[in-house]
């Protein structure tokens, strides 16, 4: 349509045609003016520089894992399990990480509670989700299996983080933190015959032995407190 209008504005006057293109040219000029304008003005999305994390996310079963990552501890051989869990459900959500390769193998359970929860935090009340990850370091990921509820399906590679960048130093623990504290004496008067048994076995000792060491143990503990 432009051409064929084009081609009568020719053959009717040239003076029409030279006032077309000068209208024309200075409409052109206007719009570009406009339009650098407005770039002064607007902040043009794809020159913004956004900062995404470095985690990894999972959904599944109204419940979202988001800014998944491992930051070592100050020996590199622990890890701190860091994320943000929302769970958009009206109950408590079993979650599951069991990461895998060819030189370790560890598996983490927590319960994230219904609404927004941030794990790894040292200075929060939450509990601390430590694993060693043997033959791995900063720098690497992990292939990570997840469950949720029961079902899983869901695999992402996680990645190893240390405190070398500053917005991670806060989830760098200290060496032995998280690891779980020993049984004592009353935690085992505590538990039942059951429960006792089960220490036992994943001790891979008899419930006579297992015992016996945990009151030596509580014993050694007494005596070096005292002196």
């Amino acid at each position: 349509m432009l051409r064929a209008r084009t081609f009568q504005f020719i053959h009717g006057s040239e003076a029409l045609l030279k006032n077309r293109i000068a209208a024309s040219l200075a409409l052109a000029g206007a719009l570009t003016l406009g339009m650098s304008g407005c770039s002064l003005i607007a902040h043009n999305a794809t020159t913004v520089e956004y900062a995404p994390s470095d985690g990894v996310q999972v959904t599944s079963e109204g419940v979202a894992l988001r800014n998944i990552m491992l930051v070592a501890d100050e020996s590199g051989e622990n890890f701190n399990l860091v994320l943000t869990a929302v769970n958009q459900t009206e109950n408590p959500a079993k979650v599951s990480l069991s990461m895998k390769s060819d030189t370790a193998d560890a598996t983490i359970d927590f319960v994230a509670p219904v609404g927004t929860t941030s794990f790894g935090n040292p200075e929060s009340d939450d509990e601390l989700l430590v694993t060693p990850l043997e033959g791995l370091q900063a720098g690497q990921t992990v292939k990570t299996y997840f469950t949720i509820n029961g079902k899983g399906d869901l695999t992402e590679f996680v990645p190893l983080l240390d405190g070398t960048l500053k917005e991670y130093q806060a989830y760098v623990l200290p060496e032995g933190a998280g690891a779980e504290a020993p049984l004592t004496v009353a935690d085992l008067a505590k538990m039942t015959e059951a429960e006792v048994a089960a220490a036992a076995k994943e001790a891979g000792e008899t419930v006579e032995a297992f015992t016996a060491r945990v009151a030596a143990e509580a014993a050694e503990a007494l005596t070096s407190k005292a002196g």
